[in-house]
């Protein structure tokens, strides 16, 4: 498949200037490169997007429904590619009509509860960081699961967003779409970075990123998933970096005075709606409890 033909090349750059993360350039490429693959199989004829219509999108979110079983949270990703990659098309001239553009995802009854720690897992994988003693892993650690950030957002961490007074602390995060938001910085984190620093401070870096690899350069995310890769094997549970942001939420909404805005705003999240899954495992938790009590 020649992808300049496609506009892919373009579209890739136009998503780079979107500031969108590699990861989701990556799979929004593939995903592309799969509609154009099931549009040639299925009609027999080129691809060109400019004749591409509405039906042939339905078909194709039919097919990966009810023919390939895909979940709806597959499919709905496979959709926000296309839909983004005809919106990219049609804003530069390329077709006329944008055939994506009214296309809806598939609806789901019931949000899926985030998978996250249970508690023995979370205190394993803590005991694990922190015998350790590696300073860096204790700091990743602690600002994963105590402050919500996502990897992308983890790594671009400057030394100027950190502010460490002796009571409390913040952090400043550039989240998706460049929407700033500022946390609170739990005592662990203002530990866990301060003892990093010193450690930091003694390799001489002249970055002003605050994680720095081995080699003296900032982390990127790769080198981040390797690290927890390297938890999860020691540990033997299953790690992903979404997890500590799922716990985080949990714990967020089990405290006193927190609600789902108080969530949406921690996580950085555009819509309540992104936010209102972690209703859910609040509730689970409460029928939990309630189940558990015994006559009184």
């Amino acid at each position: 498949m020649d992808t300049k033909e496609y506009y892919l090349d373009a579209f890739v750059d136009y998503l780079n200037k979107n500031d969108k993360s590699s990861g989701t350039i990556s799979t929004y490429t593939a995903n592309i490169i799969g509609f154009i693959k099931y549009y040639v199989e299925s009609y027999g004829e080129e691809f060109i997007p400019e004749n591409v219509i509405m039906m042939d999108l339905k078909d194709y979110r039919h097919y990966l429904l009810n023919i390939k079983r895909q979940k709806a949270s597959t499919i709905n990703n496979k959709i926000a590619a296309l839909k983004e990659y005809f919106f990219f098309l049609k804003s530069n001239g390329i077709i006329k009509d944008n055939p994506a553009e009214n296309m809806k995802k598939i609806r789901t009854n019931k949000p899926t509860a985030p998978k996250s720690f249970s508690d023995t897992e979370f205190k394993k994988i803590k005991r694990y960081v922190y015998r350790s003693q590696k300073d860096l892993w204790i700091a990743v650690f602690e600002l994963l699961s105590k402050t919500g950030v996502r990897v992308s957002e983890l790594i671009n961490i400057r030394l100027a967003d950190i502010t460490i007074n002796e009571r409390s602390g913040n952090l400043r995060v550039i989240g998706k779409n460049q929407k700033e938001r500022n946390i609170p910085l739990h005592l662990d984190v203002r530990k866990a970075i301060t003892a990093y620093m010193e450690v930091r401070d003694r390799m001489s870096i002249s970055s002003d990123y605050l994680l720095i690899s081995e080699r003296k350069r900032p982390f990127t995310r790769s080198g981040i998933f390797k690290m927890l890769k390297r938890w999860e094997n020691d540990t033997n549970i299953k790690i992903h970096p979404h997890m500590f942001r799922h716990h985080f939420a949990i714990q967020v909404l089990n405290t006193p005075n927190a609600d789902i805005n108080t969530v949406q705003y921690l996580l950085g999240h555009e819509s309540i709606e992104s936010s209102a899954i972690y209703l859910k495992v609040r509730q689970e938790d409460l029928e939990k409890s309630i189940n558990a009590m015994t006559d009184y």
